[in-house]
């Protein structure tokens, strides 16, 4: 008996041995015997060299020009705050030539620039990739098939005003009229008529001296299956060159994307961007299938109808729910490994848009937030939606210049996982979109160890945030060795963040 009590005694004392005394956490070889290894391997690249992630941030048309409800200095600073958090690397900035700097059919690029330019200053000053361009209305009559010359030599001018005489150097890109490729579109589907569009604007990009600082992105079409690949097949052979980027436009189903039929579709039309191009989701939201989504697809409506701020027919008032937050990362994670190098995800914030087509306040709810909340269902709706915690995290740790490494996943429903290097730091992200709990040993294919690392979570009823709402870690000042491998548990609904970013 004594013996026994002896040999509990020392096991005791090995396990304690097993913990740091300082938060540092070495694997218990114990929990590594029934878990399931995921393995990064990093001797297998994806991706190289990724652009980052963002939303999409317009210039509050509405509440410059039709409601008289322009941002105060303390609504600037508080989205300032917020993006300092989530570090972009990605935006898109889309414009209305109408609104912006063409009211009355003139030209004035003064015209309601205040609140355009404290979005591009911010992103020039925080290096940010801005996909800039117009939403197209004007530039075409698809009537009778012709382009507005004028129009897009106007469109040609304001980007050089904004490079070259603004200094707002984050613009990279230019994306001339929004998915043209649908009937709701000012082409009307027609391609040739986008495509002669795009032609003449680069041409006149072209007189300006611009396309060594500025080039196409397209085609910019919106998809929900396989059809529309000769858009890109098209593209490549007609503008070459001048498309510098190719982008596309997702609004897949909750069981479309957690049932992995997301990623297939996804790699078709990354398998035909020519080589030596990149592909980036322009636009990233979920719009629910009446069939296969039948209840949140009814929800979705019921919610709409019974507020009297927004328009039931484009919106997603599941953004404040926490689950959206899970769905946006499951399509991140498998855009990331089908070889994509950027998602914007729709939208940033409710106060950008209506959906009523005129000036009232028929909100487009699709944010992280509604800054000017205040005018419409409370100051509670300007604080920061659940989503908004596994989209910053999933932007702060995948910069600019990152590479993409395989990861072996067991086969396990709705477990997805991504991993990042940069400067030979790392995140690993790791995704349970399903209900059961997993354990699983998370290693490396060599023998790398994570010093300083931390570990967020973003559950349902586990997401720890500081004073200002802002991600912080669960776990800090961990040693991970990734040869022997982590032990971790994730339970359903669950996205774990593990990183040794020094921020």
């Amino acid at each position: 008996m004594k013996k026994i009590l002896i040999y509990l005694f020392l096991a005791g004392i090995l396990a304690l041995n097993a913990c740091s005394k300082n938060g540092e956490t070495t694997p218990d070889p114990s929990q590594q015997s029934t878990a399931s290894d995921l393995v990064v391997q990093t001797g297998t690249i994806i991706n190289s060299d990724y652009i980052g992630n963002g939303a999409q941030w317009d210039a509050y048309p509405n509440a410059y020009l039709n409601w008289n409800t322009p941002l105060t200095d303390n609504d600037w600073n508080r989205i300032y705050q917020r993006l300092d958090f989530m570090k972009p690397r990605l935006m898109r900035v889309t414009i209305a030539a109408g609104w912006k700097y063409a009211r009355n059919g003139g030209y004035d690029p003064q015209l309601q620039l205040e609140p355009l330019s404290k979005i591009l200053q911010y992103c020039t000053d925080n290096n940010i990739t801005v996909l800039f361009g117009d939403w197209g209305g004007g530039m075409v009559d698809p009537s009778s098939y012709t382009i507005n010359k004028q129009n897009l030599t106007n469109a040609a001018l304001y980007v050089d005003f904004l490079i070259n005489q603004q200094g707002f150097s984050c613009i990279k890109y230019y994306n001339m009229i929004n998915e043209p490729n649908g009937d709701w579109s000012s082409t009307k589907g027609g391609y040739d008529l986008w495509k002669n569009a795009v032609s003449y604007f680069y041409s006149r990009l072209d007189s300006l001296g611009l396309t060594n600082k500025l080039s196409i992105v397209g085609p910019d079409i919106a998809v929900w299956s396989t059809q529309y690949t000769n858009w890109f097949t098209k593209t490549t052979s007609d503008l070459g060159n001048a498309v510098g980027l190719y982008d596309i436009h997702y609004y897949p189903g909750q069981t479309f994307v957690r049932g992995g039929d997301f990623t297939t579709l996804a790699k078709a039309y990354q398998g035909v961007v020519p080589d030596g191009k990149k592909i980036v989701v322009g636009e990233m939201g979920f719009k629910y299938d009446s069939n296969t989504d039948a209840d949140l697809y009814n929800e979705n409506i019921s919610r709409a109808k019974a507020d009297q701020y927004v328009a039931d027919g484009d919106c997603n008032m599941f953004v404040y729910d926490f689950f959206y937050g899970i769905d946006m990362s499951d399509a991140l994670i498998q855009l990331t490994n089908a070889g994509y190098s950027g998602m914007v995800a729709w939208m940033l914030d409710d106060a950008m848009h209506n959906s009523d087509g005129g000036s009232g306040k028929a909100l487009k709810v699709w944010g992280f937030w509604n800054i000017l909340g205040r005018y419409f269902n409370g100051q509670q709706d300007e604080e920061m939606r659940p989503w908004f915690y596994s989209s910053a995290l999933l932007s702060r740790y995948m910069q600019t210049g990152s590479t993409i490494y395989q990861v072996d996943v067991p086969a396990k429903k709705g477990l997805k996982a991504m991993a990042v290097e940069k400067d030979g730091k790392y995140m690993i992200a790791i995704l349970n979109s399903g209900y059961p709990t997993y354990d699983i040993n998370l290693k490396f294919d060599k023998d790398i160890t994570l010093s300083r690392a931390k570990e967020f979570i973003y559950a349902e009823d586990n997401r720890p945030v500081d004073s200002n709402g802002l991600p912080v870690p669960l776990k800090t000042n961990l040693t991970l060795d990734m040869k022997d491998g982590y032990p971790l548990e994730i339970a359903g609904q669950t996205l774990i963040v593990l990183t040794n970013f020094d921020y």
